[in-house]
């Protein structure tokens, strides 16, 4: 059916104005309905997606920021704690040490003035990373050189654990007032990660 536009306009200008502003504005929503649904509201929603996306990466920058901020106090932290674990290791000695740090031991009971009766090296006792190395030593001497004894151990660069301290009267009195005085003295030696590894592999057979 075709329309006439000559004949739709000539009765659009004779209606009155309230009509005509009627027809205007049914127009204009029909023209908004016409944007709005298939081009606006996609471009809405495409907004809403791009504003949340782009929150996200702002609270994840302002994260990282925060970790970067912290880098310098963690590499200070590490830095401390590699220090502190050479500190620690120079403190265990490894298996070629061993020898030469029992030999330390004895040395400084000799020096002090001790008469060593046993000094007698035990089986390892593997840990995590460890292992503990005993000896079982009993001296002869007074008091006061098993004191003196005992301090010098304790300041040797290696630790060593004196325990199971044991002092008694010795029967021969032609030196004086002798104490024979027997103990434990335990070092302990760096497994490292493969002996570690290894240790642990054998406890589980």
């Amino acid at each position: 059916m075709a329309v006439n536009l000559n004949s739709l306009a000539d009765t659009i200008i004779k209606l009155s104005i309230l009509k005509k502003v009627l027809i205007l504005i049914c127009a204009l929503i029909f023209i908004s309905g016409v944007y709005y649904f298939p081009l606006y509201t996609p471009k809405q929603e495409e907004i809403g997606r791009l504003e949340i996306n782009l929150d996200r990466l702002q609270k994840d920058l302002e994260k990282k920021q925060a970790l970067a901020s912290k880098l310098p106090a963690y590499k200070e932290e590490v830095a401390r704690l590699d220090a502190e674990f050479v500190r620690v290791l120079v403190q265990l000695p490894s298996t070629k040490e061993i020898p030469s740090l029992l030999s330390d031991i004895s040395r400084l009971g000799k020096e002090t003035g001790l008469e060593f009766l046993l000094f007698r090296p035990k089986p390892e006792v593997s840990k995590n990373f460890y292992s503990e190395v005993p000896v079982d030593i009993e001296v002869l001497g007074s008091f006061h050189r098993v004191v003196t004894f005992f301090d010098r151990v304790s300041n040797l660069p290696r630790i060593v654990n004196l325990t199971n301290v044991n002092m008694a009267p010795s029967g021969d009195r032609t030196k004086g007032i002798l104490l024979k005085t027997s103990c434990r003295a335990t070092t302990f030696r760096f497994l490292g990660v493969r002996q570690e590894s290894e240790t642990k592999k054998g406890k589980k057979k």
